[in-house]
């Protein structure tokens, strides 16, 4: 009898183990994207780019008025660009690189001479944690 107790507690002990194995290898699936995945886009809040923008430049009530067609206009052309399945990777990456040059020149037009240099400060910065970010993930694929 108690053979017969310490067998049926090691068969319901190994069986949920084998349970838990089972349920959590398909959760770690999901939790981890394959490298080869395309990483999802999410729209940038042009309002919140302005409040962003405002504190950090000091902008007037003007140039926060002025500024905000400006982004959303740039935010709407790289929504319909990133779905434009027509592009080659190579031209959307142009493309997109032309959107956000134009738009960056009609915000330095907006800005005075201390704001301009801040402003490039700040592409600056995003540039080099841009390219970084790139560096660790190609590293990652490797």
């Amino acid at each position: 009898m108690k053979k017969q107790i310490i067998t049926l507690a090691l068969t319901t002990f190994f069986g949920l183990g084998v349970i838990g194995v089972a349920v959590a290898a398909p959760q770690q699936d999901q939790q981890a994207p394959a490298p080869t995945q395309a990483r999802e886009h999410r729209p940038v809040d042009p309002n919140r780019q302005v409040k962003m923008l405002s504190k950090r430049l000091n902008l007037s009530a003007d140039q926060q008025n002025q500024l905000l067609p400006i982004l959303t206009n740039r935010e709407q052309q790289i929504a319909a660009l990133r779905a434009d399945n027509t592009l080659s990777a190579k031209d959307r990456h142009a493309k997109m690189r032309e959107i956000r040059e134009s738009s960056d020149a009609q915000i330095r037009a907006l800005l005075n001479d201390n704001q301009k240099q801040a402003y490039d400060q700040m592409l600056q910065q995003h540039r080099e944690r841009a390219q970084q970010r790139r560096g660790q993930a190609s590293q990652g694929q490797a």
